[in-house]
């Protein structure tokens, strides 16, 4: 944005503590809260519980695995910047920044089924046009959406059609999250890869 970060406040966990030096190295000071006042930090707690509890709610509507979390994370933080704030009645956080309108038929109902023109893959006639994909979310680079396909690659398309009352993961059956015979965590979903398609 143009502008210099002078202070960044955290917690005094260790995975912050290496940070120091590196917030310090480019003229940055980094401020602690004390120990066990998790109040003087109140503003990020309240923000991360909502964000993850967003979050949460979003997995569970689309049936989605915990693997997905992140995805899920990234459309909460989205959508809430695109939303009104109680901070500035009247005012939207990226339109504040960006001084661009919102289109909020853009958004669409996370992990439903979606539908990308895929026709520029293909290297045969006799291939299907289109293929069912589950929506996860935007692009941050493009004025796209993000897809998941039945092998586990990601698309990112604004050539799409959205059936929002399906969710394709609801219809599978979910792996356990524990295996009964030990506390071993069993693997959810799959690593996606990135594809874009031309616009």
């Amino acid at each position: 944005m143009n502008h210099k970060i002078k202070e960044i406040q955290t917690d005094w966990d260790g995975e912050f503590r290496p940070f120091t030096h590196y917030l310090t190295s480019l003229g940055i000071h980094h401020r602690l809260i004390c120990p066990h006042t998790h109040h003087q930090n109140g503003v990020l707690e309240r923000k991360h519980r909502h964000i993850v509890e967003m979050g949460l709610t979003f997995l569970s509507q689309a049936s989605l695995p915990l693997s997905f979390w992140d995805h899920a994370f990234h459309t909460v933080v989205y959508i809430i910047n695109c939303l009104p704030s109680s901070v500035a009645p009247h005012h939207v956080p990226y339109f504040t920044l960006f001084y661009k309108e919102i289109d909020y038929h853009f958004f669409k109902i996370f992990g439903c089924a979606y539908f990308p023109h895929t026709r520029p893959y293909h290297t045969k006639k006799l291939q299907f046009r289109s293929i069912t994909c589950t929506f996860l979310g935007y692009s941050p680079y493009h004025k796209g959406y993000k897809c998941l396909n039945t092998n586990g690659k990601i698309f990112i398309s604004n050539d799409v059609v959205f059936d929002e009352h399906t969710f394709p993961f609801a219809t599978q059956v979910q792996p356990p999250l524990l295996n009964p015979s030990s506390s071993r965590v069993l693997p959810l979903g799959i690593i996606p890869s990135v594809i874009v398609t031309p616009t």
